[in-house]
């Protein structure tokens, strides 16, 4: 879990640098970009259904950035595919053998038919159009043209009819691909975020579910519903465990930018911080006793940053009637001595080791060591207001355990899911009718509690004033 923070009581008060961070970067120019970030604490509501807006996102942004596009796992085999689709471009994600991963373009350069749909096995190791059969061995290059003699030579050459190749790297066990040659390298996207992520140990997990919805909201409100820890006092009552109003300290997590519009809430260990680890968000309430309060929510509400492994020892801690400050130590030495006996290879504890974090442009993680809740959001097609939202619950396994790749269940209706996400979901979709108001026209933002989304936000700016 996010480590709880209590400002110091001269803190209180909103600070210079809190709304300096939330500003433009002074150094790009985004005077051109429509319904720009330009205060630091207003976003225009065009950004989230305006249509232009959205194809200079589709164009400029999506198609520039890294994003992940599968998981190595999910293609285990040789001729194992699987399908990633954003803003009207496919590509199929293929295990070219054991050490070798490609990233292709999904069109067959005959007459375009989609090569791949979803995900499977390419039989024989080719990859065939189902149109005219034409094929490809699964490290691209063309293996067969039918009717050779029909076509003018010079314009079937097969080096020009190999497949597309589309710029990939692999990291934390994920596929992260671009469409843009010219895009920073993956270390340098990452950045500082790797201080943060390598700690989690992602590539040791795999997913134990995989759940989607297509929700009727622009893909930016139904990603900042999950950026913000703002709206659980009175969203999820549940997870404020009845606190209401200022009973409930919305100071209790904190923001830090590390660049390239990432986010994370991990504490920098300094002496100077302006945070220090403290006490609970609900007033009245040890951390200890919060924490594993909290815990059993979040797994009656969402089975995915706690799980049954982990309620069952919270159980044994809460059965031992410890004071309160001895709670947490507890719980960990009993989940690190459950772990090594089951032979659950938990990464060692981390200070660094990110819990909270968003990932430009569209990943959210949030969980604790060996459970992670993974939020992937796109639009759905190019309609700015319409989005496929992805939830993905991840665990670290028992060391040699397999099991078969996850797949996407088939879509949940918003209304189906567990309550948690129940409660976000109905307020994405008043969020994103809202929006379109005549008596709406911007959003006003705290500095303090709503970094991530402003950070966000400014750097789709960078993408479109290129």
């Amino acid at each position: 879990m996010t480590a709880q923070i209590e400002r110091p009581a001269e803190a209180n008060t909103l600070t210079e640098p809190e709304v300096r961070r939330c500003l433009p970067d002074p150094g790009v120019d985004t005077s051109g970009v429509p319904f720009r970030m330009a205060d630091g604490v207003h976003i225009p509501a065009e950004r989230y259904y305006d249509q232009g807006f959205a194809d200079l996102e589709n164009e400029k942004m999506w198609l520039r950035t890294w994003q992940w596009a599968a998981r190595l796992e999910d293609i285990p085999r040789a001729g194992d595919y699987i399908e990633y689709s954003i803003v009207g471009e496919s590509v199929m994600v293929v295990r070219v053998d054991e050490d070798t991963v490609k990233v292709y373009q999904n069109v067959c350069p005959h007459r375009a038919t989609r090569l791949a749909q979803d995900c499977g096995t390419f039989g024989g190791g080719q990859i065939v159009c189902p149109f005219h059969g034409w094929r490809w061995n699964l490290d691209g290059s063309q293996s067969m043209l039918y009717g050779r003699r029909g076509f003018v030579p010079e314009s079937v050459d097969p080096a020009k009819m190999a497949l597309k190749e589309v710029r990939h790297e692999i990291r934390y066990g994920f596929i992260w691909i671009t469409f843009d040659d010219d895009a920073p390298s993956l270390d340098e996207f990452f950045g500082e975020m790797d201080e943060y992520l390598a700690p989690v140990a992602m590539d040791r997990m795999r997913f134990r579910w995989w759940k989607y919805t297509v929700l009727p909201a622009n893909w930016k409100v139904a990603l900042e519903a999950f950026m913000e820890a703002y709206h659980v006092m009175q969203a999820h009552p549940e997870l404020a465990l009845g606190a209401t109003g200022e009973a409930y300290n919305a100071d209790a997590v904190p923001y830090f930018p590390r660049g390239m519009g990432h986010v994370d809430t991990t504490a920098p260990a300094l002496p100077d911080s302006a945070f220090v680890l403290t006490e609970s968000p609900v007033e009245g309430m040890g951390f200890g006793e919060w924490f594993l309060a909290q815990n059993q929510v979040l797994f009656e509400g969402t089975d995915a940053t706690n799980t049954v492994r982990d309620e069952l020892i919270a159980d044994r801690v809460r059965g031992k009637n410890l004071p309160d400050e001895e709670l947490l130590p507890a719980f960990f030495q009993e989940y690190y001595a459950y772990a090594q006996d089951a032979g659950i290879p938990l990464p060692p504890p981390d200070p660094k080791a990110s819990s909270y974090a968003f990932l430009f442009p569209n990943f959210v993680m949030l969980g604790m060591p060996g459970n992670l809740l993974y939020y992937r959001v796109r639009p759905n097609g190019t309609d700015p207001n319409s989005c496929l939202f992805e939830v993905f619950a991840m665990q670290i396994p028992i060391a040699g355990e397999e099991q078969a790749p996850a797949r996407p269940e088939e879509p949940i209706a918003p209304d189906d899911w567990p309550f948690v996400l129940r409660q976000d979901f109905e307020n994405i979709q008043r969020q994103q009718e809202g929006y379109r108001s005549r008596a709406f026209g911007e959003a006003t933002m705290s500095p303090r509690y709503e970094t991530m989304i402003y950070t966000m936000h400014n750097e789709i700016d960078k993408y479109l004033a290129r």
